[in-house]
């Protein structure tokens, strides 16, 4: 087992700036390289409280294979607990949106440009952990290019881009890197917001091992779940009013019809009710939502639905 400290950058106050890669190389013979990586956006820690469960459990090297583990992969965004590039570097840019990234460019480009160099280069696998952010939970896995490994991870809801719509909606991502090479690649969305994460840190890391089951990392058998829906369509809804967001959506997972209340905003000033947030998708599946009462602003993630009148329901044979 090694440690990778890469250096990335001096700052103005005279900080270095680093990425950290731990590299477990497996006991029990030949297998494929797989890489996971966390926290692109800095306001999602679960993936990286994820990958410490991962790198204690597998850390004696009890595998096939290798592993590559970056647990953060945005220092700066990380510890000021923001999605993007703080502002105080004048590039307040989303690390997933620039990829592969340019090594004469801004910071945040620059920071692209290493990941791709130096923890995307000869991995058979890529396992991207993402999360909702500060104020927002969140539970589906992306089907990119690999639908069977996608459905390893177990969740519920599975997330498959209209194939009209790929390019323009993982353009400037670390997926399309991947897509690019032809590399087997899942990205996870899982858990996030003001709530306790033990009980998507345990589904994270269970998920991740079934996924290496089913690679033969591990010897285990993979199990699927009962059942899992595949939607190909999303829809974000947004607040036009700022203040205090009381949910009244079911839970994640749960199905809402069409004009069924999400949400309401409250004033935190007038206690009036400024905004009832209704569901625009006539059949739905709860995907992203906030539950706890939050303070919102306009434009900011409300919930996100998932279209079933476009989906497919997967039974597990056997």
């Amino acid at each position: 087992m090694g440690i990778r400290k890469i250096p990335f950058a001096t700052m103005a106050d005279g900080s270095d700036l680093n990425l950290y890669i731990y590299e477990i190389i497996g006991n029990n013979g030949d297998g494929p390289t797989v890489a996971i990586s966390a926290a692109i956006h800095g306001d999602e820690s679960t993936g990286t409280k994820i990958i410490l469960d991962i790198y204690r459990e597998l850390k004696d090297g009890n595998f096939k294979g290798k592993l590559l583990l970056l647990p953060v992969a945005n220092p700066l965004s990380f510890a000021a607990l923001k999605r993007v590039t703080p502002d105080l570097y004048l590039d307040p840019s989303n690390l997933n949106r620039v990829f592969p990234g340019n090594e004469n460019g801004s910071l945040t480009e620059q920071l692209a440009a290493l990941i791709t160099r130096s923890f995307l280069q000869d991995i058979d696998v890529y396992i991207d952990l993402h999360a909702g952010g500060h104020s927002q939970t969140v539970d589906y896995v992306y089907i990119i290019n690999d639908q069977d490994l996608s459905r390893q991870f177990g969740s519920k809801i599975l997330f498959r881009v209209n194939k009209a719509y790929e390019g323009n909606y993982f353009q400037g991502s670390v997926s399309n890197v991947l897509i690019e090479r032809n590399i087997p690649m899942v990205t996870v969305e899982l858990g996030g917001g003001m709530v306790d994460q033990k009980i998507y840190e345990e589904r994270g890391k269970n998920g991740i091992l079934n996924m290496l089951c089913y690679l033969n990392v591990l010897s285990e058998k993979p199990e699927l779940p009962k059942e899992q829906i595949i939607v190909e369509s999303i829809v974000s809804v947004r607040p036009h009013f700022g203040g205090i967001l009381e949910t009244e959506a079911p839970p994640l997972g749960e199905e809402i019809g069409g004009g069924d209340v999400l949400g309401r905003v409250i004033s935190p000033y007038t206690f009036k009710e400024l905004e009832v947030i209704k569901n625009p998708v006539r059949k739905g599946i709860m995907i992203l939502s906030h539950l706890t009462r939050d303070v919102i602003h306009v434009g900011d993630y409300g919930y996100m639905i998932g279209n079933l009148e476009t989906g497919e329901r997967i039974a597990r044979k056997g």
